[in-house]
């Protein structure tokens, strides 16, 4: 009787196991097939894009449309601006972060309780836009590359999750050793607190060099001067280019001169998003191990 529930069990697992392969893969070429017709896309004739003859493979394969994307000023300097933002940015956010996070790990800080709770305030109630636009502007930071350094600088959820790494059993334990040896807070933290903390340093590294490189909105509403635009502000103009190229188009009776603009515009638009997208995905890949250790060991104590 046993051997025929064994039997039983084992078959339901092997049709559950192969069912939810099925349905990742589906899931998976959902997901995939987008981001493949954008690479695909940017390769090809655009006249094929337009008429939406595009499918599966690349026609017509051409580099045209990144070599415009070269030669075009305002891109470069947002790719420059981006790296700044995501680099700088991202360390002075992941720094503020670490050092936040440590005295509310412990549960001997007198002031843990009610700075928890304004935390978690912030993250549900804000001030709103315009009175947080009018503070920026009186202190003298629109137009001006430290907004996006300084504007939003530390995410709640992180901190949280940065202070439940900090709880962790073996750094707990490690921390009363240290007590006891009379190692004072600054020498904890920078001495034995920080070495062993990278997977968490490089995932917040990771999640705020990524939300700098992605963020429009703040730069969209704070920065005019084209000089201090990120990447994605330049991306969104080129769309927007393209889209009025395409209205343009239909209303005009001469479209020869406003053809090869829109074969431009559409090349651009899908090679921008490759370019885009392309290091944040290089980033990712080469710091999976510590981002996964960082987030599962983050998550097990609160």
């Amino acid at each position: 009787m046993s051997n025929i529930r064994a039997i039983k069990s084992s078959r339901e697992d092997a049709i559950f196991e192969v069912v939810t392969k099925i349905l990742l893969i589906i899931a998976c070429l959902i997901i995939l097939y987008p981001l493949y017709f954008i690479i695909i896309a940017s390769i090809s004739n655009p006249d094929y894009v337009i008429a939406g003859k595009l499918t599966v493979f690349p026609m017509d394969v051409t580099f045209s449309g990144y070599k415009k994307i070269f030669r075009f000023r305002n891109l470069l300097n947002g790719y420059k601006n981006s790296f700044f933002y995501a680099l700088i940015g991202g360390f002075i956010s992941a720094t503020l972060t670490l050092f936040a996070a440590y005295p509310l790990s412990k549960k001997d800080f007198s002031g843990h309780k009610p700075f928890t709770i304004f935390l978690l305030i912030t993250m549900f109630f804000q001030g709103g836009m315009i009175p947080l636009y009018i503070v920026v502007n009186k202190l003298g930071l629109r137009n001006t590359p430290y907004v996006l350094l300084i504007v939003n600088g530390i995410q709640v959820w992180n901190l949280l999750v940065t202070s439940s790494y900090f709880k962790s059993s073996h750094i707990e334990s490690l921390n009363e050793a240290a007590e006891i040896d009379g190692c004072s807070h600054f020498g904890y933290f920078f001495k034995i607190l920080l070495p062993i903390s990278r997977p968490i340093i490089v995932t917040m590294l990771l999640f705020y060099a990524v939300w700098q490189w992605n963020d429009f909105f703040r730069a969209m509403i704070y920065l005019d001067n084209p000089d201090y635009q990120p990447l994605q502000i330049v991306l969104k103009e080129l769309l927007a280019t393209s889209q009025v190229s395409s209205t343009i188009y239909d209303m005009m009776e001469d479209q020869e001169a406003l053809t090869e603009m829109l074969r431009a515009a559409e090349q651009m638009k899908y090679g921008v998003i490759v370019m885009a997208t392309l290091p944040m995905m290089v980033v990712y890949l080469t710091m999976q191990k510590y981002f996964i250790q960082g987030i599962t060991m983050g998550s097990v104590k609160g």
